[in-house]
């Protein structure tokens, strides 16, 4: 084989080696490509679940917070309410000296414990209702008392307080459900 021979075999071989390499190369390149594409999806799937996971973790904080302040507002407002109630019941009691008054002076009178009364304290409008009920007992006018009465011992050491404020005031825990709950069932 000649010189030339030589050259044209040995390029021809050479040409066919870098045809292999580039063929092998373009294919090593092709598959790093798919698997950089694939672990880009993988990557961006992973960012993607992370960033769901920390909206709905944000999500999850803005509604419980929400949630309390709609509690203490509604605690506010129920707090509120009671207390408007609690000044409306008061202001509602003169209403209770109607025509039946007093029977109900009469009975609250009669539920006092039995012994010698020094003082009762009424509303001035009952003085003349309670001297009968508490003869030998001073009676004192009292315009702090819607109705109802104070009675005091001779001796001083028994105060019975039967005024209508005070059995509001003692009954108020157990009404004050109730009227809540007629509110609620009246409300929008």
């Amino acid at each position: 084989m000649g010189h030339r021979e030589l050259l044209t075999a040995l390029r021809r071989k050479g040409e066919e080696k870098a045809r292999e390499l580039r063929s092998g190369c373009a294919e090593e390149e092709e598959k790093l490509r798919a698997a950089a594409a694939e672990r880009l999806l993988l990557l961006k799937g992973e960012a993607d679940e992370r960033r769901t996971a920390a909206c709905a973790e944000h999500r999850r904080k803005i509604l419980a917070e929400a949630g309390h302040e709609a509690s203490l507002v509604r605690q506010r407002a129920e707090h509120d309410l009671a207390l408007r109630l609690e000044r409306l019941a008061r202001e509602c009691l003169p209403r209770l000296r109607d025509a039946r008054y007093p029977a109900l002076l009469a009975r609250m009178a009669n539920e006092l414990p039995p012994g010698e009364w020094g003082e009762v304290r009424v509303n001035p409008m009952d003085r003349e209702l309670a001297t009968p009920l508490f003869q030998g007992a001073r009676i004192t006018p009292a315009p702090e008392i819607c109705g109802g009465l104070e009675a005091i011992s001779m001796d001083g050491g028994l105060t019975v307080m039967s005024t209508l404020e005070s059995r509001l005031e003692k009954g108020w825990d157990d009404l004050l459900p109730l009227l809540m709950a007629a509110v609620r069932e009246d409300g929008p």
